[in-house]
């Protein structure tokens, strides 16, 4: 069995506060340090699920910002990890594909928009706003059209509900509830760390009977966000992108957004972070 693992940083036990990569002060580089030890952590707690349900074989995706985020030398050595530059090699979830038995999702965040939710952002339009998905929703979607279903995810209280809806068999840890865009009541980690492994391994155990979530095609898409992840919110493009897959819709929506650029195979003058 084959599992991967896409992360993100907003929906961890502990963080309330977006990243800030352009302030340099000490204070910062602490707290970055130590949010990213918390993700670290939650996607240990994942991973060790993942094989103690019997993986052969589990891909970590590090998908927050930088794509530099996870202390990998802390995570099981049996465990890979696609790490780096986001949107710069193939794909969003880059070397996934039909072979792998599902997806587990860790520290996901609730679309933008949605009030009283921990630090929100990025709001999917489908079909002019017949259906509006997260990242995460996003990502299950994705492995959909792949035939791999979305097993597990984690995060405060609005995704896991946001996926519940979505895929009635996908198995939630909600490590944090929302009080508000900035305030959350939170498990302490090593709990979240608990209820995550627990999670990933009684999940993995029923992958069999999770439907693929899958949205039929044509699809149009677009995306509802702002700079700050706050109002006023807009469509990031003049006109939805349509394509006959969900996939293909997508990934023609990153390459038309300025900040990517997929299949780097030479430096380009990209500098960290």
């Amino acid at each position: 069995m084959k599992v991967y693992v896409q992360t993100d940083i907003e929906g961890v036990a502990g963080v309330t506060f977006f990243e800030n990569r352009a302030d340099a002060s000490v204070e910062n580089a602490a707290h970055r340090a130590r949010m990213r030890q918390l993700l670290t952590d939650e996607v240990g707690a994942a991973v060790r699920g993942a094989f103690a349900a019997g993986a052969a074989e589990v891909l970590v995706n590090d998908s927050h910002g930088s794509g530099y985020n996870i202390l990998f030398e802390q995570l099981d050595p049996r465990c890979e990890i696609i790490h780096g530059r986001n949107c710069s090699g193939p794909h969003w979830l880059p070397e996934f594909n039909d072979s792998f038995a599902a997806l587990v999702l860790v520290g996901m965040h609730a679309m933008g928009g949605t009030r009283n939710a921990m630090l929100p952002h990025s709001r999917w339009e489908v079909n002019d706003g017949e259906l509006f998905l997260s990242e995460a929703g996003m990502a299950a979607a994705l492995a959909g059209d792949r035939g791999v279903p979305a097993v597990f995810v984690s995060g405060d209280d609005r995704v896991t509900a946001e996926l519940s809806a979505k895929i009635p068999e996908i198995t939630c840890a909600v490590v944090k509830r929302a009080l508000g865009a900035f305030q959350a009541r939170s498990l302490i980690p090593a709990r979240a760390c608990e209820c995550i492994e627990q999670g990933v391994t009684a999940s993995l155990a029923r992958a069999a009977n999770v439907t693929p979530y899958r949205i039929p095609g044509p699809v149009r898409l677009n995306l509802i966000d702002s700079a700050t992840h706050g109002p006023p919110f807009e469509r990031l493009l003049d006109r939805a992108v349509e394509a006959a897959t969900m996939e293909e819709a997508f990934m023609q929506f990153l390459d038309a957004m300025p900040w990517s650029s997929f299949n780097v195979d030479l430096p380009d003058g990209f500098e960290y972070p």
